[in-house]
């Protein structure tokens, strides 16, 4: 089977393509080289096909409007606290893209942002590369990123690599919104998470450095339960995962109707739980995406690691290679 490339739009005097992945199976996406952006997954669901991420029909909505929609994103995806760290005893100034202060996302020009080259495309997996010059956004170094989107039997499978000329900080993130009931809110849905802690952060959403239990808060969601059964729905915490080696299961998402699972296995120490209440979109064609449409479960290394020597490294050096896979399974309740 071969994979299908189309343009889909242009991005700064450059085409913009598409490919088209098909497992045979019921499971298709569509992967888009502007941001490495998964633009779209769908699942047949009694022979309908469901989509499972929010995206836009319009590429001139993606640089315009797109919330990190199933971006790749890097070099450091979440945030670093002051757009700043010091590494080897240099201090470097990186863009501070939030609020004037703070750096997020990779900055103005992140990778979820810019074209990557693809790379190899067949009937099931996509892969793309991007270079990253040194100094770019202010981080040191030249690095040489790549993603493969790759669907089997019944998921879709992310891995994530970068390689560095000096040390840089490196978190590459996979930003999609799931909604496993295709359309509506997610409040409906129930999640598990594998963590016992979780990081507190200040009003400008910068972890404090604290690492806190779960236990007796909104954020326990260690047995399966509603998004909205504490009575909150204003998640955008990283969760920290229980340490296991490898890749293991971290999180399971149910859509709100039951009839779709989802189960996330990763090999990082953490998770962004965002519930997308801050979104509400207008696009072309009178799309409209609305406060928790969707949401995001990014696995990561924990934000402002950079600055915070209690958290795990996620320094890269040179001749090191950083590594980040993360497994989507699928499993369809029949009627």
């Amino acid at each position: 089977m071969t994979a299908r490339r189309e343009t889909f739009g242009e991005f700064r005097g450059e085409a913009v393509e598409r490919v088209r992945l098909d497992n045979g199976r019921g499971l298709r996406a569509l992967v888009l080289n502007w941001g490495g952006v998964l633009q779209d997954l769908t699942l047949d669901v009694e022979g309908e096909a469901r989509s499972l991420v929010l995206g836009f029909d319009d590429f001139a909505d993606y640089p315009a409007k797109s919330p990190y929609f199933g971006a790749t994103v890097g070099r450091f995806g979440n945030r670093i606290g002051g757009a700043a760290f010091e590494l080897d005893g240099e201090r470097f100034e990186l863009d501070p893209n939030e609020r004037g202060k703070n750096h997020v996302h990779g900055g103005l020009t992140g990778w979820g942002k810019r074209l990557w080259r693809i790379e190899a495309a067949d009937g099931d997996s996509v892969t793309l590369g991007i270079t990253s010059a040194d100094g770019e956004m202010g981080y040191p170094g030249e690095v040489e990123a790549r993603v493969t989107y790759r669907l089997i039997a019944d998921a879709l499978v992310i891995e994530m690599t970068a390689e560095t000329t000096r040390p840089t900080p490196i978190n590459m993130v996979h930003h999609s919104y799931w909604n496993l009931d295709g359309r509506g809110s997610i409040e409906a849905h129930r999640l598990m998470l594998d963590a016992d802690c979780y990081l507190p952060t200040d009003e400008e959403q910068i972890p404090t450095g604290e690492i806190l239990p779960v236990e007796g808060t909104a954020f326990d969601f260690r047995a399966p339960r509603r998004i909205d059964a504490a009575g909150t729905l204003d998640y955008d915490h990283c969760m920290v995962l229980t340490e296991k080696p490898g890749v293991r299961p971290v999180a399971e998402l149910v859509s709100g109707d039951g009839r779709v699972s989802m189960q996330l296995s990763a090999d990082q120490p953490g998770v962004q739980f965002y519930t997308g209440f801050k979104m509400d979109i207008s696009a072309k064609g009178g799309q409209r995406i609305g406060p928790r449409a969707g949401l995001c479960l990014e696995t990561e290394g924990f934000p402002d690691a950079p600055n915070k020597p209690q958290f795990p490294s996620a320094i890269l050096r040179p001749g090191e290679t950083y590594r980040h896979l993360m497994t989507h399974s699928f499993r369809v309740q029949e009627g």
